[in-house]
């Protein structure tokens, strides 16, 4: 889809990525696709036992978060834990923490931290998953867990991004991220085993060079997606008991102007991504307008089924200008993953 760029060595010290944010050179090992897990039903997951500064994983894929005590928890060790109750952070890399210097500034420690039940805080969250993917990792893991007390997830993006691939692509079911590769090779096994496939099969990736849709039908394509799942959430709390609630994340571009340290790092990343620059590559769903209108229409459908709903852009908005939120255009610094819990928290209360 997008012409490849020279690769850059990311740990170059000259970077100011690498200057500015170290830990990233620990999410780059992290993120790697030799590393993630190739799971049923979910296709991949998180690295399991992955131990490092910044970021650290169970048995099972979960990250570490620290509860109001220090302690860490997740969900590979309840079975060790003498809890009672939980709450549950759901989403994709932002919720994961992707970007803190270490698991105790994730997102989902913040929380911990900062609730005023001292209720642990675990970390459910997949890199690069879009809803459909939040919601089976619960399903298949639900039944590790104790009584269920908040559920909040928190996402939108990934969702967002997936519903502008083509319909070769998209079929009757949510698309996912490297979703492309799982069909090639399902295609190469079936003509492995005499299928004829027919003369439309899917183009091979990432050749194919169809135009993404209009942005409204993008919008309209990721709400009913997240609305879907969000159904089932719904009946699932409710069997549970569990307060369930939806947080639109903030991206970096909805938000406001960056400040001097994310304009450095939001540059440098334009120049050494090798799929080119982040307008090139989002710049239909990066403006603050379509953020304002997907935001309305998540809030609405959410009222129609009686869950809760909050936005964080505008909190984000309220910042002063010059504080250091992002790491990059999606994901947050320590204090960006605090001033995220702590909003979470005021919209709980």
């Amino acid at each position: 889809m997008f012409k490849r760029r020279k690769r850059i060595a990311l740990d170059d010290p000259s970077l100011e990525r690498v200057k500015l944010t170290p830990q990233m050179l620990t999410y780059d090992q992290f993120a790697s696709r030799s590393r993630s897990q190739y799971l049923p039903y979910v296709m991949g997951f998180n690295a399991a036992d992955y131990r490092s500064e910044a970021i650290n994983t169970d048995r099972l894929g979960f990250r570490l978060a620290y509860d109001a005590q220090g302690r860490p928890v997740s969900v590979g060790t309840l079975e060790a834990s003498t809890l009672s109750e939980v709450n549950l952070l759901v989403g994709a890399s932002s919720a994961l923490g992707y970007g803190a210097s270490s698991d105790a500034a994730s997102v989902a420690s913040r929380l911990s931290t900062h609730d005023p039940d001292a209720t642990p805080w675990l970390n459910f969250a997949g890199h690069t998953f879009n809803a459909t993917q939040e919601l089976m990792l619960f399903v298949l893991h639900a039944h590790r867990l104790p009584k269920v007390r908040r559920i909040v997830i928190m996402g939108g993006f990934n969702t967002l991004v997936m519903a502008r691939l083509p319909e070769f692509i998209r079929g009757d079911l949510p698309p996912f991220y490297f979703c492309g590769d799982y069909y090639e090779k399902f295609d190469e096994i079936a003509e492995e085993n005499g299928a004829e496939l027919p003369p439309g099969k899917l183009p091979k990736w990432p050749a194919e060079t169809t135009e993404v849709p209009p942005v409204s039908q993008t919008l309209v394509r990721a709400l009913q997606d997240t609305m879907n799942c969000l159904t089932t959430w719904k009946r699932l709390a409710d069997s549970l008991g569990a307060e369930l609630t939806f947080v639109l994340q903030p991206l970096a571009t909805w938000v406001r102007t960056p400040c001097a340290e994310e304009q450095k790092l939001f540059n440098e990343l334009d120049q050494i991504s090798r799929f080119g620059t982040w307008q090139h590559l989002y710049g239909d769903i990066s403006a603050p307008t379509v953020a304002e209108y997907y935001a309305d229409s998540l809030a609405n459908s959410c009222h129609d089924l009686g869950i809760r709903f909050a936005s964080l852009i505008d909190d984000f908005r309220e910042r002063p200008d010059d504080e250091w939120l992002y790491v990059d255009r999606a994901h947050f610094t320590d204090l960006g993953s605090d001033v995220v819990a702590r909003a979470i928290h005021r919209y709980l209360q």
